[in-house]
């Protein structure tokens, strides 16, 4: 598949692919780890003011109900529509999966509140205020309208809660999470009204106004991107028993909910038995030859705080060394941090989630501190009880929080970060890696090839460029890879265009299957990146689709680009010259009105305009440096 890359646009070469082929086949005898430190999270120590928190009065919709018998379950579903429904109608389809799941109403409860969407692609649900429902007997009845809510906001789900549980009593109780999301520092949901969303720390106050300390919940579920990590199971450990969630992003599809007729026919199982049907449903509902990158696991919350402790004992020693020793420290544990597997990534002007897997880091960290990485190593295997996924890399199936693509947005993500309350030593190896990741920039470009260690800290890219203006400004219009530092330019290279525009493709996923890219762009006004697959399949691209990000939340799926749509690029634009390199903007290309299926095309320079050619180096701080222009 790589080949086929290389010869369609010299693709991606970054030197500091060092080999883990050893460490990948690290051997852990959970039997005779290292003791692991303990963690308790303080929560009377956690800084709550401030938090929005609005409850709306249940006791008027729960007078509307008759007295309602103990059920087995009740599965209580936040459901904030946002554009997934506006424009595509998600929701609807998912509420349509639950009526026709067959679910017997008689043993279990499924309980919605819907709004947070400027559009309801039904005619039931209301558009300008939030309601609440059941589905029974294939409809969905409709149980009261509590009047325009933020869903951002902690007070409507506690209070939708609180209603539920008291309203629909039952043996268990499930709480799931539909909408976008984007992670520990960007937390869940996009009311499309309100701009509103949860974050962590807000979710924690929901669940503890709520009174889930004194009734826990079996399950938290989240049918959304990126929440499988180990914050949020922390936070939730004192208010569920079981987290069922994804570490990367959600196909727009998102769960199967036909595992409510499953539940019905065995209302007794307990949450792990609920979360693994929830897993096993929602990867056969994609089939074994899905090309949406799938992952769903379950963790067993009493062992959250483990994992974390685990965490906190692996991050201490790396803050020692990197205190001691701040530039080679921070050289080496940068270079690792580089290549663990990350998820959430876009193109540069939006690479800011930075959730890794666990796993992975302890892996990387395992040869400088083999007994702090198999203890976390450790903990995680007894956290996490399923974990269903279709890549080819081992997963840990919980991630966390690691700063280095947000370097620009360091100081908030670290404020908020710090605010949860999560390990001290984590917290402070986070500080430490961000004051030295976001410090001064490195010498002139040139001299980055002179170092001794350029091949293991620099990364090395070709870039085609074309003039932006006649002021001496030039605009990036393709990047790829390079094969060193005297690598030329090529003759007869293709690069990558969509209708007639040479654009970018960034690397956000690469595994044996298939490579994603991003390439940044603007669809019917809103910023995105459309994201093309490569893979064996499609040697010459697919394009998948146009994929939005609200701030740090990131859409789950993608958004469909039909005939009649309006699409432009952003290419990044610079000065070269004895005048300097200027900080690089964003320009955007002419827009386009779509006319057919948008396909990703390969083609020669024009002969009879002028680009140039310049090497781009990346240090381990993400700082960029361009070689002098070279005409093509």
């Amino acid at each position: 598949m790589r080949k086929v890359l290389v010869a369609l646009c010299l693709a991606l070469a970054v030197f500091a692919a060092r080999a883990d082929a050893g460490v990948f086949g690290l051997f852990v005898d959970i039997d005779h780890l290292p003791p692991t430190p303990t963690f308790t999270r303080q929560i009377r120590e956690v800084d709550f003011a401030g938090t929005a928190y609005t409850p709306w009065d249940i006791d008027q919709p729960l007078s509307l109900l008759t007295p309602q018998k103990r059920r087995d379950y009740t599965v209580m579903i936040y459901m904030i529509g946002s554009d997934l429904e506006s424009l595509e109608g998600a929701a609807t389809l998912d509420i349509e999966e639950m009526l026709g799941s067959g679910l017997d109403a008689e043993k279990i409860n499924v309980i919605l509140l819907t709004g947070g969407t400027n559009r309801w692609q039904n005619n039931q649900i209301p558009e300008n205020t939030c309601a609440l429902w059941r589905v029974e007997n294939g409809e969905l009845v409709e149980l009261g309208d509590i009047g325009l809510r933020n869903m951002g906001d902690a007070g409507t789900l506690a209070s939708f809660i609180r209603y539920s549980m008291t309203g629909f009593p039952a043996e268990r109780n499930a709480l799931v999470f539909w909408d976008h999301a984007g992670g520990s520092i960007a937390g869940y949901g996009h009311d499309e009204k309100f701009d509103g969303s949860l974050s962590l720390l807000e979710m924690n106050y929901a669940f503890e106004r709520a009174g889930l300390r004194e009734n826990r919940l079996d399950l938290i579920g989240f049918d959304a991107c990126l929440m499988a990590s180990v914050e949020m199971a922390v936070i939730a450990s004192p208010y569920a028993d079981f987290l069922v969630a994804s570490q990367d992003l959600e196909p727009g599809d998102g769960w199967d909910y036909g595992f409510l007729q499953t539940l019905s026919e065995n209302p007794t199982m307990a949450g792990d038995a609920l979360g693994k049907l929830i897993a096993d449903t929602f990867i056969k509902f994609y089939g074994p030859r899905s090309r949406e990158t799938l992952t769903l696991s379950v963790t067993d919350l009493r062992r959250a705080e483990d994992v974390m402790a685990a965490m906190d004992g692996l991050m201490a020693v790396c803050s020692h060394d990197l205190i001691r020793d701040r530039a080679g420290m921070f050289a080496e544990l940068a270079g690792r941090r580089g290549r663990t597997k990350t998820f959430g990534e876009g193109s540069p002007r939006d690479n800011s989630c930075d959730m890794v897997d666990l796993r992975d880091m302890a892996v990387k960290l395992s040869d400088i501190y083999p007994g702090e990485a198999a203890a976390l190593l450790g903990a995680l295997d007894r956290a996490v009880i399923y974990n269903r996924h279709n890549q080819s890399r081992p997963l840990g199936g919980l991630t966390g929080y690691y700063i280095f693509g947000g370097k620009e947005t360091a100081a908030r993500s670290l404020e908020i970060y710090a605010g949860l309350g999560m390990s001290e030593s984590y917290t402070q190896y986070l500080r430490s890696f961000a004051d030295i990741l976001t410090g001064e920039a490195p010498a002139a470009g040139g001299d980055l090839l002179d170092r001794p260690d350029c091949e293991a800290n620099v990364q090395l890219h070709l870039t085609l460029w074309r003039e932006a203006d006649d002021d001496g400004e030039y605009a990036m219009v393709g990047i790829t890879g390079a094969e060193g530092a005297d690598f030329t330019p090529p003759r007869g290279a293709l690069w990558p265009s969509i209708g007639g525009e040479f654009v970018g493709l960034y690397e956000i996923e690469h595994s044996a299957e298939k490579s994603l890219y991003a390439i940044p762009a603007n669809h019917n006004g809103r910023e995105v990146n459309l994201i093309a697959l490569i893979s064996p399949e499609y040697p010459r691209g697919k394009i998948l689709g146009a994929r939005q990000r609200e701030g740090f939340i990131i859409q789950k799926g993608y958004d469909d680009i039909d005939p009649g749509d309006t699409l432009f690029f952003y290419h990044r634009v610079r000065r070269f010259g004895a005048g300097g390199q200027s900080h690089q903007q964003w320009r955007e290309t002419p827009a386009q009105t779509v006319a057919g299926q948008v396909t990703l095309d390969w083609s020669g320079l024009p002969m009879a305009e002028g680009y140039y050619y310049a090497h781009q180096l990346t240090d381990l701080k993400q700082n960029e440096r361009f070689t002098e222009l070279i005409a093509a």
